[in-house]
């Protein structure tokens, strides 16, 4: 699946390739994308469009951050350091 960002005047903001939206208010919106998981942060953020079938969404408002996160490796155990 193509991912793309397309930020227009960083009021309008097109993302494809999502795959699952984690979260959204008007000041943050956390979604899944296939290049990884994906935060936006900024103010008055509203969902313009959504459309599963395409895969996009569209998100207005001032768009301050797009920070794509790293997965969480699972942390291992502390008794399994101890006692290697």
């Amino acid at each position: 699946m193509e991912h793309n960002i397309t930020l227009k005047e960083r009021e309008n903001l097109v993302v494809s390739g999502v795959e699952h939206i984690y979260s959204f208010n008007d000041k943050k919106v956390e979604v899944k994308t296939s290049a990884g998981a994906m935060v936006i942060e900024g103010e008055n953020l509203d969902m313009g469009k959504l459309s599963i079938d395409e895969n996009i969404i569209s998100v207005t408002g001032t768009i301050n951050s797009i920070v794509y996160t790293k997965p969480k490796q699972p942390q291992e155990n502390f008794f399994k350091k101890v006692f290697k």
